[in-house]
């Protein structure tokens, strides 16, 4: 008889909103993961898919059991028996989460690289996609009245200045990042940002995930005039790890099996 495990006893589930910014990042990471069908049983894990009602806002699908008040999404809640649950909020820890629990050693991609170079570059541009990040959504919130319905400003206090040095920063960041990686993408076909040999890292998925967001939902060009990191775009869309849009709201609707291998 197999001995039961910390991760076999305890109850993991998860909470995504498959066409958010954020939790998009997760449904990214279980396609590039390529984790077995079966991991969801020998795991005790239960996703949960998450989607939009216009009268109360983001709400569980179906059935499933609603995240826990005043949490938002992703969410992670780890379950050990007897004792209280533990709370993971933010999608790059729960990534790291994973990365750790689903290790290289036990047959799994290695989606932060696979030596101490690609590693290094993974933290430094996620560290930089976080900046970018930042002064995009605040762009949006200066520049874009339709975030008036989440952003919890009024029109008065939007400002087109602040809009317009957001955005500047944000070109910035952005700038900073074609010049890291530019010519290992162009000159040497590089699939990943984080370096050769990377097929994919947790920096593509972000990366990834923002461009797709800007355009779907706000209609923006989030690498606009970086003509490098489009070439790396379009290049990743073509990876196995690239969820379409139809897929994604087929997940929202229908759950995450799709995502799993096996």
């Amino acid at each position: 008889m197999t001995t039961p495990t910390a991760a076999t006893t305890t109850q993991t589930t998860l909470w995504i909103w498959p066409t958010g910014l954020f939790p998009r990042r997760l449904v990214y990471y279980l396609r590039a993961k390529r984790l077995p069908h079966s991991i969801l049983a020998t795991h005790n894990m239960t996703l949960i898919p998450a989607t939009i009602n216009p009268k109360i806002g983001l709400v569980s699908t179906g059935s499933h059991e609603e995240r826990p008040a005043g949490t938002s999404l992703p969410f992670l809640r780890l379950q050990k028996p007897g004792e209280e649950p533990f709370y993971i909020y933010e999608s790059m820890a729960i990534m790291e989460y994973f990365e750790d629990l689903f290790a290289s050693e036990g047959g799994y991609p290695d989606l932060r690289g696979n030596t101490l170079e690609q590693r290094a570059r993974t933290r430094d541009v996620l560290s930089l996609l976080a900046d970018a990040t930042f002064w995009q959504g605040l762009s949006l919130m200066h520049g874009d009245a339709s975030t008036l319905s989440w952003s919890g400003m009024t029109a008065d206090q939007m400002s087109a200045t602040a809009a317009q040095d957001a955005r500047a920063r944000h070109y910035r960041l952005l700038s900073k990042l074609e010049k890291w990686v530019g010519d290992g993408i162009v000159k040497k076909g590089w699939r990943s940002i984080s370096g050769e040999g990377v097929e994919v890292s947790l920096a593509d998925l972000v990366l990834m995930t923002a461009i797709q967001y800007a355009e779907e939902s706000y209609g923006q060009d989030w690498i606009e005039e970086h003509g490098a990191l489009r070439v790396w775009c379009e290049r990743a869309k073509g990876e196995a790890w690239f969820v379409e849009r139809e897929e994604l709201e087929r997940c929202e609707k229908e759950g995450f099996e799709g995502l799993f291998v096996g």
